[in-house]
């Protein structure tokens, strides 16, 4: 069974402090040659951004996320 991308950024998340756009890429294994950085904003920053409605991250500043205790137990 896949992971959705929420699940992916969850798992990500809950391995490091902060996460940011090149350390999801780093994490994701998904290089620039990949996904272009619009379609990686459209694709996994939408799912880190929803993560953040659903309150399983928060926002730290602009574009650096943290996983909260909620996150933290579905992660």
């Amino acid at each position: 069974m896949t992971k959705t991308w929420k699940e992916r950024v969850l798992y990500a998340a809950s391995n490091e402090e902060t996460i940011d756009r090149s350390t999801l890429r780093r994490r994701m294994r998904i290089p620039t040659t990949e996904m272009d950085n619009r379609s990686f904003d459209g694709v996994v920053m939408r799912a880190a951004r929803t993560a953040v409605t659903e309150k399983l991250l928060k926002r730290v500043d602009n574009g650096i996320y943290r996983i909260t205790k909620k996150g933290r137990k579905i992660a």
